[in-house]
């Protein structure tokens, strides 16, 4: 591929519809190349996708118009958003071109590659990218090559989430109901993630769809792609099993896993119910998350109520942390490397601050105050309510040892 190489090279620095400044190459696919350019326009960075100059063919040609019609149709913030169009290029020097919102970061593919995925991000992703597809369906739409390298990871702007997906190219886009763009029988989209009825040749549907994002959902969790190999080999392997989806998943996403990679079509979610599904399942993950964290800091206010705690005793590799409105004593000795700065004891940060417990020592201060109260009720309640006493009562003088005994018994008793 020298040749395109050279062409690509050629390419940076020129002027695209008098208003896109090529910068450089992002990807190349089988009719069209991508490009970071700047739109001087407006001031600001897209994607510009310029097709083939030599993709003439009656096909390809009624591919370009369908993809620009889509991608201007649809809205939603996991899809990407198109904002200029050409296609009345003299296929020569002013080429068909799309101008696209730009993702600055890497695609799903890459991601997987990376190491494990949290398994809140993926219910989030499931979510988002099944209501963009509620939305392309009910548009007429079939995406048909949902795959890791077609899902765009943007920056996530809140800290509880990694990224934010976004379902991009849509070159290969099929209308449901209308006239194929293909060869009957041909199969379309990417061989480890087609659904049985396209291995078949048959035409594809709102299904489809849900098939492929099932299998690229399982590879995320697992790290581990489920129909490798070659084309054969894959699409043999399509018709002959359905994916092991491992009990170890968990419950729930054994249920929608297995629904979404069904061998019948008809059996299968729609993208409406992958989404309310994938959004349960986000929030039972972010509440076992919350309920962790929770625990973590309990555990570490009942060290910091138990008497002769040490704060420095806790963490020998990092700083005193402080929690929960305690403050470490000011002779307390920082660990080696201590540069003051505030650390985090519990994982995430920034950390949900949970509800706290009743704070021993108010409980005590508390119970005391109520014993006093009640002394002094006590108290009040003898003085007011018991009779006062009888007066000792005046004995004649009687004499002898008589005089003696009744004078001790009339004491015993007044007492």
């Amino acid at each position: 591929m020298p040749q395109n190489h050279g062409r690509d090279a050629a390419l940076e620095g020129t002027l695209v519809g008098d208003r896109y400044r090529v910068e450089g190459l992002i990807g190349r696919g089988g009719m069209a190349s991508v490009y970071r350019a700047r739109d001087e326009s407006l001031g600001r960075t897209v994607a510009l996708k310029l097709f083939d100059s030599n993709a003439t063919d009656a096909d390809a040609l009624r591919r370009e118009t369908s993809e620009i019609r889509l991608l201007a149709s649809l809205n939603h913030h996991a899809l990407v958003t198109l904002f200029d169009a050409n296609v009345e290029g003299d296929r020569s020097d002013r080429r068909a071109y799309l101008a696209m919102e730009l993702v600055d970061g890497p695609t799903l593919q890459t991601r997987i590659e990376r190491g494990p995925v949290a398994e809140s991000d993926v219910a989030a992703m499931a979510a988002d990218l099944a209501e963009a597809l509620h939305v392309v369906h009910a548009r007429g739409v079939v995406h048909r090559d949902i795959k890791p390298a077609n899902i765009l990871l943007a920056p996530s702007p809140v800290s509880n989430r990694e990224f934010r997906a976004k379902l991009a190219d849509f070159g290969i886009a099929h209308l449901i109901d209308s006239t194929r763009l293909t060869t009957p029988g041909t199969v379309v989209g990417t061989a480890a993630y087609v659904s049985p009825e396209q291995a078949k040749g048959e035409a594809p549907g709102a299904p489809t769809d849900i098939y492929a994002l099932g299998l690229v959902l399982l590879e995320t969790l697992t790290g581990t792609r489920e129909f490798p190999g070659s084309m054969v080999e894959s699409l043999g392997a399509r018709l002959a099993r359905d994916p092991v989806v491992s009990a170890s998943l968990g419950t729930a996403w054994v249920q929608l896993l297995t629904g979404m990679t069904a061998q019948n079509p008809a059996e299968r979610p729609t993208a409406l119910e992958v989404a309310e599904a994938a959004h349960a399942i986000e929030r039972s993950a972010g509440s076992q998350l919350d309920r962790s964290d929770t625990l973590a800091f309990a555990t570490a206010q009942d060290s910091l109520d138990t008497p002769g705690y040490s704060p420095t005793a806790l963490m020998t590799d990092a700083p005193t942390a402080v929690l929960g409105g305690h403050t470490a004593p000011a002779t307390a000795a920082r660990p080696a490397g201590d540069t003051g700065q505030r650390t985090e004891v519990m994982g995430r940060e920034p950390m949900p601050r949970p509800r706290r417990r009743f704070p021993r020592r108010v409980l005590a201060t508390l119970l005391s105050v109520l014993a006093v109260a009640a002394v002094v009720l006590a108290v009040f309640l003898w003085t007011h309510v018991n009779p006062a006493p009888v007066p000792t009562a005046s004995l004649p003088a009687v004499g002898g040892q008589l005089d003696t005994h009744l004078r001790q018994l009339l004491e015993s008793v007044t007492k």
